[in-house]
Formats: C-alpha cells, structure tokens, sequence
C-alpha cells in the first residue's frame, strides 16, 4: 500500500531511511556535509510525502516531493535495501506522478548523486532523461515530461 505520510508513525524510520540508503551517496559527493537528521524532518514537513508501506507497521520505503509551480520535484526517494527489487520504488514513482498530474504539473525533476548509478539506472527506466551535470553538486539533474 502507498500512502501519505504520518509524521509521527514514519518520521523516525523515514530520516533512518535517508542516514542509510541516501546520505552515502551524498558524502561521496560532497566529503564535507554534515548529517543532520532535524534538517531531513524539516524538509518532510515542507514537503509531500508518500510512504510505501506493506504492513500497517512496516516502511518500505518513501517519496517526498515538492511543487515548484508547474514542475514537481522529487526532493528524496528511498527505498530500503532488503525491498529492493520488489516494486515499491516503482509504486512510489507512479503515486508520485499521479499526485504532481493531479496538481496540474507538467514536469517531473529531480537531482541524482553521480555515484548513485543503481538510481540512475532506475530513474532512465522510469522515462526520466539526463538534463545536464552540476560540477558543484557532483549530481545530474533529471526530468520527465508528465
């Protein structure tokens, strides 16, 4: 099942997701950040957030998501190693462009790790395409047309 976010129910799993399964990637790209977990929550309250959750106690993982007019950004997407491979990446990404259609917008965008290749593969699988390259960032900026 994929639903939105219950702060108090999801919150803690949610920012475990992104210390585990995003932040590595991020310090490979960027040596100096800091981890900052109350950061990761604000941006979940600033945010849309979906939850991919196959048992009422249990996070697969999330998507969370930010309209910038007509263009929705995927701010993080997360997936939790030992679900991988088994769809909920791919049900988050569809809530994800179902929700930003019914915002009416028109484009999906998102930033991707340059060491991330496993979700840059995964985004091209998507229908996602590479829009140009951030030296500062050491990240690729992503889109797909809704």
């Amino acid at each position: 099942m994929i639903r939105k976010r219950v702060p108090r129910r999801d919150d803690r799993i949610i920012v475990d997701l992104v210390k585990r399964e995003l932040f590595p990637y991020t310090r490979r790209s960027i040596p100096d950040y800091q981890w900052d977990p109350l950061d990761i929550r604000r941006r979940l309250d600033r945010n849309v957030t979906f939850v991919a959750a196959p048992r009422r106690s249990e996070t697969a993982g999330f998507i969370s998501l930010k309209p910038f007019g007509q263009v929705m950004a995927i701010d993080m997407l997360a997936v939790d190693r030992s679900r991988q491979g088994q769809g909920w990446g791919s049900r988050l990404m569809e809530e994800a462009e179902r929700y930003a259609r019914g915002k009416g917008c028109l484009l999906m965008r998102l930033l991707v790790d340059e060491t991330n290749g496993r979700a840059i593969g995964f985004y091209i699988r998507h229908g996602y395409t590479l829009e140009r390259y951030i030296p500062a960032l050491k990240c690729y900026v992503m889109s797909k047309r809704l």
